[in-house]
């Protein structure tokens, strides 16, 4: 019989959310490159894909510095990226132009996105049991707000926690931390469910609080044992 808790703490992708993204693909580039071009922010799809990942690495550093940590322990947030794209050309673009801009990049990088099987009836049994439902997730707000409400999930959740807000993503035991402090839960009575190994389950481990592994293809050979305050599962349905 499993252990049941009172807050049960959710990574999205790869775990309740079925997606893949290509931002390597030309026709992004292309395409986003128009956009940016028709508003005055002349770029080719070249430059406009390496400044990019330069901004990223210039944000990356930059909070790191800020913070006195790891760069890959940082999240930064994509939009001071999209807008300093327009500013760098000498546009000024409000935040409902930054918004839609990113929005289109998003959809035009992705190949597909739904939710695993059992998702919806997985939520409606913790809802009718009583329980408490939080997303702490290493993505960025302005895309998976808008995913959430697509696929009809955003509804579900007691709490949210996007590490593009916190400033660091998992592993991080600050952003666990700052999960915990923002909605007073005890880690007794809490779990992570994930399907990354070093994110989700160590993370959880070195947070001091018990974790459930979804074993799914997007997780990829796992590095080493299960802690021994994990289960594994293969289909987030087996939660609860």
């Amino acid at each position: 019989m499993k252990k049941e808790y009172e807050n049960y703490i959710f990574d999205l992708y790869g775990t309740l959310v079925d997606i893949q993204t290509n931002e390597k693909k030309a026709s992004l580039w292309k395409n986003m490159a128009h956009i940016y071009s028709m508003t005055g922010a002349v770029y080719t799809a070249s430059e406009l894909r390496k400044r990019y990942r330069v901004l990223c690495g210039q944000e990356t550093a930059a909070k790191a510095a800020k913070m006195g940590c790891k760069e890959s322990e940082v999240e930064i947030l994509l939009d001071r990226v999209f807008e300093k794209l327009f500013t760098d050309k000498g546009v000024c673009a409000d935040k409902g132009q930054v918004y839609q801009t990113m929005i289109t990049f998003r959809s035009l990088s992705l190949c597909y996105i739904r939710l695993f099987e059992g998702v919806p009836e997985l939520f409606l049994r913790l809802k009718e049991a009583g329980k408490k439902c939080y997303l702490l997730s290493n993505a960025q707000r302005t895309f998976t707000e808008a995913e959430m409400k697509l696929l009809g999930i955003y509804g579900s959740f007691d709490g949210i926690l996007y590490s593009s807000d916190a400033g660091v993503k998992k592993p991080s035991e600050n952003f666990y931390h700052t999960l915990f402090q923002k909605y007073c839960l005890k880690k007794e009575s809490s779990v992570m469910i994930g399907n990354e190994y070093q994110a989700d389950v160590l993370g959880a481990c070195d947070y001091g609080i018990d974790s459930i592994h979804v074993h799914v293809d997007q997780s990829g050979r796992r590095q080493g044992a299960l802690p021994g305050n994990c289960v594994e599962i293969e289909k987030v349905g087996e939660v609860f």
